[in-house]
Protein backbone atom coordinates (compact mmCIF):
# COMPACT_ATOMS: atom_id res chain seq x y z
CA UNK A 1 0.00 0.00 0.00
CA UNK A 2 2.87 2.58 0.75
CA UNK A 3 4.09 1.81 -2.82
CA UNK A 4 0.89 2.75 -4.10
CA UNK A 5 0.43 5.98 -2.13
CA UNK A 6 3.64 6.66 -3.76
CA UNK A 7 2.66 6.54 -7.18
CA UNK A 8 -0.62 7.99 -6.16
CA UNK A 9 1.81 11.33 -5.23
CA UNK A 10 3.77 10.94 -7.83
CA UNK A 11 1.04 11.63 -10.32
CA UNK A 12 0.14 14.57 -8.20
CA UNK A 13 3.05 16.13 -8.48
CA UNK A 14 3.08 16.15 -12.26
CA UNK A 15 -0.43 17.67 -11.98
CA UNK A 16 0.98 20.55 -9.49
CA UNK A 17 4.41 20.86 -11.92
CA UNK A 18 1.78 21.52 -14.53
CA UNK A 19 0.18 24.42 -12.17
CA UNK A 20 3.37 26.30 -11.88
CA UNK A 21 6.77 24.26 -11.37
CA UNK A 22 5.96 23.74 -7.93
CA UNK A 23 4.83 20.57 -6.07
CA UNK A 24 2.71 22.52 -3.67
CA UNK A 25 -0.07 19.73 -3.26
CA UNK A 26 2.09 17.95 -0.47
CA UNK A 27 1.40 21.13 1.90
CA UNK A 28 4.88 22.67 1.84
CA UNK A 29 5.61 26.17 1.39
CA UNK A 30 9.25 27.55 0.20
CA UNK A 31 11.00 29.52 2.66
CA UNK A 32 13.95 31.83 1.73
CA UNK A 33 17.18 30.72 1.52
CA UNK A 34 19.36 29.97 5.18
CA UNK A 35 17.15 32.79 7.21
CA UNK A 36 18.98 32.89 10.55
CA UNK A 37 16.45 31.68 13.66
CA UNK A 38 17.56 34.10 16.23
CA UNK A 39 17.27 37.57 13.63
CA UNK A 40 15.45 37.32 10.53
CA UNK A 41 16.66 39.25 7.51
CA UNK A 42 15.67 43.07 6.92
CA UNK A 43 13.68 42.56 4.04
CA UNK A 44 10.23 40.68 5.02
CA UNK A 45 7.44 39.63 2.66
CA UNK A 46 3.82 40.22 4.20
CA UNK A 47 2.15 36.86 4.57
CA UNK A 48 -0.48 36.86 1.38
CA UNK A 49 -3.33 39.21 2.11
CA UNK A 50 -6.94 37.63 2.77
CA UNK A 51 -9.10 37.94 -0.27
CA UNK A 52 -11.23 41.10 0.21
CA UNK A 53 -14.89 41.68 -0.10
CA UNK A 54 -16.16 43.94 -3.32
CA UNK A 55 -18.63 44.79 -4.84
CA UNK A 56 -18.47 42.62 -8.56
CA UNK A 57 -18.08 45.09 -11.20
CA UNK A 58 -20.76 44.52 -13.94
CA UNK A 59 -19.46 41.11 -15.76
CA UNK A 60 -18.46 41.86 -19.61
CA UNK A 61 -18.76 39.22 -22.08
CA UNK A 62 -15.75 36.61 -21.87
CA UNK A 63 -13.47 37.08 -24.87
CA UNK A 64 -13.68 34.38 -27.56
CA UNK A 65 -10.42 32.14 -27.90
CA UNK A 66 -8.70 32.79 -31.23
CA UNK A 67 -6.60 30.31 -32.70
CA UNK A 68 -2.62 31.50 -33.01
CA UNK A 69 -0.24 30.88 -35.11
CA UNK A 70 2.39 29.68 -32.19
CA UNK A 71 3.13 26.29 -32.00
CA UNK A 72 2.71 24.89 -28.15
CA UNK A 73 6.36 23.82 -28.55
CA UNK A 74 7.48 26.98 -30.19
CA UNK A 75 5.74 28.65 -26.74
CA UNK A 76 7.58 25.88 -24.46
CA UNK A 77 10.75 26.80 -25.28
CA UNK A 78 9.61 30.66 -24.88
CA UNK A 79 8.84 29.79 -21.85
CA UNK A 80 11.40 27.97 -20.65
CA UNK A 81 13.88 30.41 -21.51
CA UNK A 82 11.85 33.05 -19.77
CA UNK A 83 12.12 30.82 -16.50
CA UNK A 84 15.98 31.59 -16.35
CA UNK A 85 14.62 35.26 -15.23
CA UNK A 86 12.22 34.18 -13.02
CA UNK A 87 13.12 35.06 -9.29
CA UNK A 88 9.94 34.96 -7.29
CA UNK A 89 5.67 34.61 -7.78
CA UNK A 90 2.94 34.19 -5.89
CA UNK A 91 0.11 31.04 -6.68
CA UNK A 92 -3.45 30.88 -5.59
CA UNK A 93 -4.50 27.28 -6.20
CA UNK A 94 -8.35 25.83 -5.04
CA UNK A 95 -8.10 22.03 -5.21
CA UNK A 96 -11.49 20.12 -5.16
CA UNK A 97 -11.18 16.33 -4.56
CA UNK A 98 -12.92 13.45 -4.39
CA UNK A 99 -11.34 9.84 -3.44
CA UNK A 100 -12.87 6.77 -2.93
CA UNK A 101 -10.78 4.07 -1.26
CA UNK A 102 -12.01 0.60 -0.83
CA UNK A 103 -16.01 2.00 -1.25
CA UNK A 104 -15.61 4.98 0.66
CA UNK A 105 -15.99 8.29 -0.60
CA UNK A 106 -13.95 11.39 0.96
CA UNK A 107 -14.58 14.86 -0.11
CA UNK A 108 -12.30 17.62 -0.10
CA UNK A 109 -11.62 21.36 -0.26
CA UNK A 110 -8.21 23.12 -0.18
CA UNK A 111 -7.60 26.34 -0.85
CA UNK A 112 -3.12 27.54 -1.18
CA UNK A 113 -1.62 30.81 -0.79
CA UNK A 114 1.94 30.89 -1.36
CA UNK A 115 4.85 33.15 -2.41
CA UNK A 116 7.67 31.56 -3.47
CA UNK A 117 11.04 32.94 -3.62
CA UNK A 118 13.35 31.48 -6.43
CA UNK A 119 16.51 33.41 -6.22
CA UNK A 120 19.03 33.31 -4.63
CA UNK A 121 17.44 30.36 -3.21
CA UNK A 122 14.35 27.98 -2.75
CA UNK A 123 12.18 29.95 -0.06
CA UNK A 124 8.57 30.42 0.41
CA UNK A 125 5.26 31.49 2.90
CA UNK A 126 2.13 29.22 2.59
CA UNK A 127 -1.14 29.39 3.80
CA UNK A 128 -3.52 26.47 3.56
CA UNK A 129 -6.75 25.85 3.91
CA UNK A 130 -8.94 22.30 4.10
CA UNK A 131 -12.00 21.38 4.63
CA UNK A 132 -12.60 17.57 4.55
CA UNK A 133 -14.70 14.87 6.64
CA UNK A 134 -16.79 18.20 8.14
CA UNK A 135 -13.77 19.58 9.42
CA UNK A 136 -11.65 22.68 8.57
CA UNK A 137 -8.15 23.15 9.36
CA UNK A 138 -5.87 25.91 8.82
CA UNK A 139 -1.82 25.75 8.57
CA UNK A 140 0.61 28.13 7.52
CA UNK A 141 4.05 27.52 7.04
CA UNK A 142 7.42 29.04 6.57
CA UNK A 143 10.61 26.67 4.75
CA UNK A 144 13.89 28.05 4.86
CA UNK A 145 17.26 26.18 4.37
CA UNK A 146 17.77 26.34 8.16
CA UNK A 147 14.34 25.95 9.47
CA UNK A 148 10.85 24.73 8.42
CA UNK A 149 7.79 26.50 11.02
CA UNK A 150 4.71 25.19 10.55
CA UNK A 151 1.82 26.78 12.42
CA UNK A 152 -1.14 24.64 13.46
CA UNK A 153 -3.84 25.79 15.59
CA UNK A 154 -2.56 28.96 16.67
CA UNK A 155 0.57 27.14 17.73
CA UNK A 156 4.02 27.42 15.99
CA UNK A 157 6.39 24.73 15.90
CA UNK A 158 9.74 23.94 14.44
CA UNK A 159 9.91 20.72 12.80
CA UNK A 160 12.97 18.40 12.84
CA UNK A 161 15.91 18.13 10.46
CA UNK A 162 15.05 15.42 9.07
CA UNK A 163 11.68 16.25 7.90
CA UNK A 164 12.86 20.19 6.86
CA UNK A 165 15.79 18.17 4.68
CA UNK A 166 13.50 15.94 2.90
CA UNK A 167 10.80 18.66 2.25
CA UNK A 168 13.64 21.19 0.93
CA UNK A 169 14.77 18.68 -1.33
CA UNK A 170 11.46 18.24 -2.78
CA UNK A 171 10.98 21.54 -2.96
CA UNK A 172 14.41 22.09 -4.96
CA UNK A 173 13.42 19.21 -7.57
CA UNK A 174 9.64 20.27 -8.12
CA UNK A 175 10.72 23.82 -8.81
CA UNK A 176 13.05 23.45 -11.15
CA UNK A 177 10.81 24.83 -13.82
CA UNK A 178 13.04 24.26 -17.07
CA UNK A 179 12.93 20.63 -16.62
CA UNK A 180 9.11 20.86 -16.38
CA UNK A 181 8.53 22.27 -19.79
CA UNK A 182 10.76 19.76 -21.15
CA UNK A 183 8.55 17.43 -19.69
CA UNK A 184 5.54 19.27 -21.53
CA UNK A 185 7.80 19.44 -24.68
CA UNK A 186 6.76 15.09 -24.83
CA UNK A 187 3.08 16.00 -25.59
CA UNK A 188 3.22 19.48 -26.85
CA UNK A 189 1.77 17.31 -30.41
CA UNK A 190 -1.24 16.90 -28.14
CA UNK A 191 -1.55 20.41 -27.18
CA UNK A 192 -4.01 22.85 -28.81
CA UNK A 193 -3.16 26.70 -29.13
CA UNK A 194 -5.49 29.89 -28.73
CA UNK A 195 -5.31 33.27 -27.57
CA UNK A 196 -7.40 35.05 -25.16
CA UNK A 197 -6.70 38.30 -24.22
CA UNK A 198 -2.72 38.82 -22.87
CA UNK A 199 -2.29 35.42 -22.53
CA UNK A 200 -1.54 32.36 -25.10
CA UNK A 201 -3.75 29.39 -24.05
CA UNK A 202 -2.42 25.39 -24.30
CA UNK A 203 -5.27 23.03 -23.71
CA UNK A 204 -4.68 19.35 -23.81
CA UNK A 205 -6.54 15.86 -23.28
CA UNK A 206 -3.85 13.40 -21.81
CA UNK A 207 -3.83 9.60 -22.00
CA UNK A 208 -3.01 7.71 -18.85
CA UNK A 209 0.16 6.61 -20.13
CA UNK A 210 1.95 9.80 -21.40
CA UNK A 211 1.21 11.28 -17.79
CA UNK A 212 2.49 7.94 -16.25
CA UNK A 213 5.68 8.49 -18.48
CA UNK A 214 6.04 12.23 -17.29
CA UNK A 215 6.24 11.16 -13.59
CA UNK A 216 8.47 7.94 -14.20
CA UNK A 217 10.96 10.68 -15.69
CA UNK A 218 10.73 13.24 -12.70
CA UNK A 219 10.77 10.20 -10.40
CA UNK A 220 14.01 9.37 -11.49
CA UNK A 221 15.51 6.08 -12.83
CA UNK A 222 17.41 4.88 -9.26
CA UNK A 223 13.74 4.60 -7.61
CA UNK A 224 12.72 1.21 -8.83
CA UNK A 225 10.23 0.42 -6.36
CA UNK A 226 7.99 3.68 -7.04
CA UNK A 227 8.24 3.05 -10.50
CA UNK A 228 7.01 -0.20 -10.46
CA UNK A 229 3.58 1.26 -8.23
CA UNK A 230 3.60 3.82 -10.64
CA UNK A 231 3.00 1.15 -13.18
CA UNK A 232 0.06 0.06 -11.04
CA UNK A 233 -1.72 3.69 -12.02
CA UNK A 234 -4.35 4.23 -14.39
CA UNK A 235 -4.36 7.06 -15.10
CA UNK A 236 -8.13 7.86 -16.69
CA UNK A 237 -8.10 11.36 -18.15
CA UNK A 238 -6.48 14.21 -17.41
CA UNK A 239 -7.83 17.67 -19.37
CA UNK A 240 -5.37 20.31 -18.82
CA UNK A 241 -5.47 24.23 -19.69
CA UNK A 242 -1.88 26.15 -18.99
CA UNK A 243 -1.49 30.10 -19.62
CA UNK A 244 1.04 32.21 -20.53
CA UNK A 245 1.44 35.88 -20.43
CA UNK A 246 1.91 37.22 -24.28
CA UNK A 247 4.89 39.57 -23.34
CA UNK A 248 6.89 37.44 -20.63
CA UNK A 249 5.90 34.15 -21.29
CA UNK A 250 5.42 33.50 -17.60
CA UNK A 251 2.91 31.19 -16.32
CA UNK A 252 -0.50 33.00 -15.34
CA UNK A 253 -2.88 30.65 -15.00
CA UNK A 254 -4.17 26.32 -14.90
CA UNK A 255 -6.74 24.56 -14.80
CA UNK A 256 -6.48 20.69 -14.88
CA UNK A 257 -8.91 17.73 -14.45
CA UNK A 258 -7.78 14.64 -13.62
CA UNK A 259 -9.33 10.88 -12.79
CA UNK A 260 -7.29 8.16 -12.12
CA UNK A 261 -7.63 4.74 -9.82
CA UNK A 262 -5.40 2.17 -8.57
CA UNK A 263 -5.57 -1.22 -6.78
CA UNK A 264 -2.85 -2.83 -4.87
CA UNK A 265 -2.23 -6.01 -2.18
CA UNK A 266 -4.39 -9.34 -1.62
CA UNK A 267 -6.84 -10.17 0.82
CA UNK A 268 -6.52 -7.81 3.88
CA UNK A 269 -3.97 -6.02 2.25
CA UNK A 270 -6.43 -5.36 -0.63
CA UNK A 271 -6.95 -1.91 -1.65
CA UNK A 272 -9.34 0.06 -4.27
CA UNK A 273 -8.69 3.41 -4.86
CA UNK A 274 -10.46 6.19 -7.38
CA UNK A 275 -9.86 9.94 -7.31
CA UNK A 276 -10.66 12.21 -9.28
CA UNK A 277 -9.49 16.25 -8.59
CA UNK A 278 -9.59 19.49 -10.17
CA UNK A 279 -6.82 22.32 -9.68
CA UNK A 280 -7.68 26.06 -10.67
CA UNK A 281 -4.56 28.18 -10.33
CA UNK A 282 -3.76 31.60 -10.59
CA UNK A 283 0.04 32.86 -10.95
CA UNK A 284 1.13 36.25 -10.58
CA UNK A 285 3.52 38.98 -8.62
CA UNK A 286 6.04 37.80 -11.27
CA UNK A 287 9.61 38.65 -9.78
CA UNK A 288 7.32 41.24 -7.39
CA UNK A 289 8.56 39.57 -3.72
CA UNK A 290 12.38 39.86 -3.03
CA UNK A 291 12.55 38.06 0.24
CA UNK A 292 10.41 36.17 2.71
CA UNK A 293 11.66 36.10 6.31
CA UNK A 294 10.74 34.26 9.44
CA UNK A 295 8.96 37.18 11.56
CA UNK A 296 10.75 36.31 14.78
CA UNK A 297 7.70 36.24 16.82
CA UNK A 298 7.40 33.27 15.12
CA UNK A 299 10.79 31.93 15.80
CA UNK A 300 10.32 32.38 19.83
CA UNK A 301 6.58 30.92 20.15
CA UNK A 302 7.89 28.11 18.37
CA UNK A 303 7.68 24.66 20.39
Amino acid sequence: MKKLWTAVFSAMLVVSITACGNNDETATTETPAATDTTAPAETTTEAPAAEATETPAAEEPAAEAEASSMSAEELLNKAQEATKELKSYNMVANIDQSMTLNGEENTSKTNMNTDIVLDPAISGYQEIKTDAAGASTDIKQYITADAVYMEVEGQWRKLPEEQRSQMMATLESGSNLEASFDQFKSVASDMKVTEEGDDYVLTASLSGDKIKSMASDMLGGGDEQSAAALDQMNIEEMNLTYALNKETFYPTKSLIDMTMSAESGEGDQAMSMSMHMIMDSTISKHNEIEAITVPQEVVDSAQ
